[in-house]
């Protein structure tokens, strides 16, 4: 679920914010010289972890290092349009998500909170219906104001013309010994992932 910060909250994310984004600059540099380990006298680097696995260890941290950013990136432009929303409707921050998303929440309906109980039974450790109405509404409340938040931030992308231009690690596939069907110099080239089970 995500949070969108609040008030003070606001600085101590963009502190975050800006140790991540160091962090990583930081690791991207050092990453393929700096040792990580040393065997028997021989530093081990990043660029070693490209022969682990078929190379399948560093794209994963490459992935992971693309996602930690992306996810910064997102909640610090939601934080910012919300914002700038609210200077241009002369309100604070607060009051526009009053109006623009808790106004906006249904109430949930009978047959949604009998639903979810009859659903969840089993994890209400054998309360009723009744007894399990307030955690019930709670939760499809929340889950209703995540939506209407999330619907609210993509408007604000979508008038904010938001461009991203963070990239993603490129995906390098080795086809050696690969089964494959044409020939190996056509102009391009199809590869289909799958997993047999």
């Amino acid at each position: 679920m995500k949070r969108y910060w609040r008030g003070n909250d606001r600085r101590c994310w963009l502190m975050v914010l800006t140790f991540v984004f160091g962090a990583l600059q930081t690791v991207r540099a050092e990453n393929t010289t700096s040792s990580w380990a040393v065997i028997n006298g021989r530093n081990i680097t990043e660029s070693d972890l490209a022969t682990v696995n078929n190379g399948q260890t560093a794209r994963t941290m490459q992935s992971q290092v693309y996602q930690a950013r992306k996810q910064a990136l997102d909640t610090f432009i939601a934080e910012q349009l919300l914002v700038d929303e609210a200077k241009k409707r002369g309100i604070s921050r607060e009051q526009l998500i009053q109006q623009e998303v808790e106004a906006k929440i249904p109430e949930p309906t009978a047959a949604e909170v009998e639903q979810v109980y009859n659903a969840n039974k089993a994890r209400l450790g054998g309360k009723s219906l009744e007894e399990s109405k307030p955690t019930l509404i709670s939760h499809l409340k929340g889950q209703k104001r995540q939506t209407q938040m999330q619907d609210f931030i993509r408007s604000l992308r979508r008038t904010a013309g938001v461009k991203m231009l963070l990239k993603p690690p490129p995906l390098n596939v080795t086809l050696d010994n690969a089964p494959a069907r044409g020939p190996a110099n056509a102009p391009v080239t199809i590869v289909e992932f799958s997993d047999f089970q």
